[in-house]
């Protein structure tokens, strides 16, 4: 338990990223896999790797910050995105969306998607996230078959391009829309005055004290009436305790 410590500060020092706020146990168990599959000897070495190896940093981080994603995840949640929060939101205003751990840019290209086919149009549609090289992939908007597996044959053929045998590149009108920026949800400033924060997939490997912390920064970035939406495996269980409503399975609407 001190090695893990002592990694959680060398990680810390080394990668900028906080390992006190994700939950041990799955932490511990994600890189000791990690550690199993490049061979090496012990936590100092793989602090050392990541010092001298750049390869090796970017892909660590990119495995730590578990980059997974793909198109509509989750369609119960989209079609309500879809029929009821994005129609709401966009009643006589142009909208400000924020998709935080957004990983390869599937979610939030996703509801670019649903507001060009609406004719809706965005004040802004950020998408943040902690990992430098995962976002240079969101901006190139290039993907697997398996990552664009929920999108119906209609939005494939209308807003992307088959690139090879196994790619698909979306629509530069789609990518335009779409501000990617850096940030960390445990130490950055929170932008305010969003109508929709989409942050799914992400509290689930924090802890209970984090998660909290969290949910009640995202909370003051919301507008009145604004909506947040969570992953199916972080439901929240007390939302009036901070200042939300359940309005539908992931989703909460603001209450204060």
């Amino acid at each position: 338990m001190v090695d893990y410590e002592k990694l959680k500060r060398d990680i810390d020092k080394t990668l900028g990223i906080d390992l006190t706020s994700y939950k041990d146990q799955q932490m511990r168990r994600r890189i000791n896999q990690w550690i199993e599959r490049y061979q090496l000897q012990s936590y100092n070495q793989l602090v050392d790797t990541l010092k001298m190896d750049q390869e090796h940093r970017q892909k660590f981080t990119e495995y730590l910050t578990i980059n997974t994603s793909n198109f509509f995840r989750d369609a119960r949640v989209f079609e309500v995105i879809k029929d009821e929060v994005l129609p709401r939101i966009s009643r006589g205003k142009r909208p400000r969306i924020w998709s935080a751990g957004a990983s390869i840019g599937a979610e939030i290209y996703s509801i670019a998607i649903l507001m060009n086919e609406a004719r809706f149009t965005p004040s802004l549609l950020l998408a943040t996230d902690l990992d430098e090289s995962v976002l240079a992939k969101a901006k190139a908007g290039e993907y697997l078959a398996n990552q664009i597996a929920g999108t119906s044959p209609q939005y494939l053929e209308k807003y992307f391009a088959k690139k090879g045998n196994d790619r698909w590149v979306i629509h530069e009108n789609i990518k335009k829309e779409v501000v990617f920026k850096k940030h960390d949800l445990l130490r950055d400033r929170y932008e305010r005055n969003f109508d929709l924060i989409l942050c799914r997939n992400v509290f689930i490997y924090f802890t209970s004290e984090t998660q909290h912390r969290l949910i009640a920064n995202f909370v003051e970035s919301l507008n009145p009436s604004g909506y947040f939406i969570v992953g199916s495996a972080e439901q929240i269980m007390d939302p009036a305790k901070h200042g939300l409503e359940r309005v539908s399975y992931c989703i909460y609407q603001k209450t204060l």
